[in-house]
């Protein structure tokens, strides 16, 4: 009996351990690109700024159709002049929320997207602001106490709407002080203040910005798990051909648009055929997954690491010149990429090298087409190289 509590106790405590282990885990790899994005990759980035657009243009279109209809109910049930003042703050809403839902002409970074999510939250908060006005020393009853209820309810609506948008905490909880904050004043500086009130809405409102954060929280994990079950080779960790092309069309843009370097390194694993027809594939698959790590340690920490091909990897250097690629690449270099099994020394790569203002490029598949040119010519002249240009060769060592 004895020794079956004992045992249950050590399964309790193991299992214990396990979750706190697993916890700690979390909170170290996982939570931080929850909280804020200064960590988040340029591919997350971008498809969160994608979403943060495409969800404030749906909600901009309904709102545009919905804040017009609203002026009859104002009409119906608000006395004169009150509902024509709300009227006119509605029409100039309703061109604003048109303007926001019309299809973007150019590409938009976070802060942009984050702007536009503003700027039509902002809207149902000025209608609060303006009703305090509007309705202070006016005497309402019956259906015009229920509408101008619906007008105190905003803010209310305002953090619960926030729960549809991929944002970091961070983030989230900035526009929710806003909007507490706008929510305790707007009936202090109108003179409609009542202390009871006031509490309670902010108690409800502190409420409901608990639920919206782990809500958040919960969405825009969901969303980076997809995305990187979706982007990343599930073998090498790095990220497929398929997300990496999307990746070098958002950076050699940004790279245009604001004149900054861009280098690509393409790595070509040397004889790695030899590896899978003498040792078999799984130790051909333990090659390549190390040699991924490998490069994602000893690059920069910016550096994004594409599997182009079965060995092959591409490596995108934003904002690096020829110079700054030499100083990682030869940390590279100097380790190389793991051991080849049987004690058959380092696993070596023959690479090439294309920066885009130094060549010319105009596009970045010019660019990776170059890079692999370079990548062929230290294969051909004896692997274990890498190739800047036909006349600067870099050697290990």
């Amino acid at each position: 009996m004895r020794d079956e509590q004992y045992r249950n106790s050590r399964q309790g405590a193991g299992g214990l351990r396990a979750l706190k282990a697993a916890a700690l885990q979390y909170a170290r790899t996982q939570l931080p690109d929850v909280l804020f994005s200064t960590g988040h990759s340029t591919y997350l980035t971008r498809h969160r700024v994608e979403a943060i657009l495409l969800r404030t243009r749906m909600v901009a279109g309904a709102f545009s159709v919905l804040t017009l209809l609203w002026i009859a109910l104002d009409a119906i049930t608000l006395p004169w002049p009150e509902w024509g003042y709300l009227a006119a703050i509605r029409l100039i809403a309703s061109l604003v929320f048109a303007f926001v839902a019309m299809p973007p002409r150019r590409e938009w970074n976070l802060a942009g997207a984050l702007a536009m999510l503003a700027l039509i939250l902002s809207i149902p908060l000025s209608f609060f602001l303006a009703a305090q006005f509007v309705f202070q020393g006016v005497e309402l009853t019956g259906l015009a106490l229920i509408n101008a209820r619906l007008y105190d309810a905003l803010p209310f609506i305002v953090l619960a709407g926030l729960s549809v948008y991929p944002l970091v905490v961070s983030e989230g909880l900035l526009f929710a002080l806003v909007v507490l904050g706008l929510a305790a004043l707007g009936p202090v500086v109108a003179g409609r203040f009542d202390w009871t009130r006031e509490l309670t809405t902010l108690w409800v409102l502190a409420v409901i910005l608990g639920i919206y954060a782990f809500a958040g929280m919960i969405q825009l994990h969901y969303m980076i798990a997809l995305l990187k079950r979706a982007s990343h080779d599930t073998l090498t960790g790095a990220f497929t051909r398929r997300s990496g092309m999307e990746l070098l069309d958002s950076q050699f843009k940004d790279s245009l648009d604001r004149g900054l370097p861009m280098t690509l390194a393409f790595f070509d694993i040397d004889n790695f055929k030899s590896v899978n027809d003498v040792h078999g594939h799984d130790e051909g698959d333990r090659v390549l997954r190390v040699a991924s790590q490998k490069l994602g340690r000893l690059l920069r920490q910016g550096d994004s690491v594409i599997r182009w091909g079965g060995e092959e990897f591409l490596v995108v250097m934003m904002g690096a010149d020829p110079q700054g690629a030499r100083i990682a690449l030869q940390r590279v270099m100097q380790e190389w990429l793991g051991d080849r099994p049987g004690g058959g020394g380092p696993v070596t790569a023959s690479i090439g090298v294309a920066e885009r203002i130094r060549d010319g490029v105009q596009d970045w598949p010019q660019l990776v087409e170059l890079a692999d040119l370079r990548m062929y010519k230290s294969k051909s002249s004896g692997k274990a190289r890498c190739t800047f240009s036909d006349d600067d060769v870099m050697l290990p060592g």
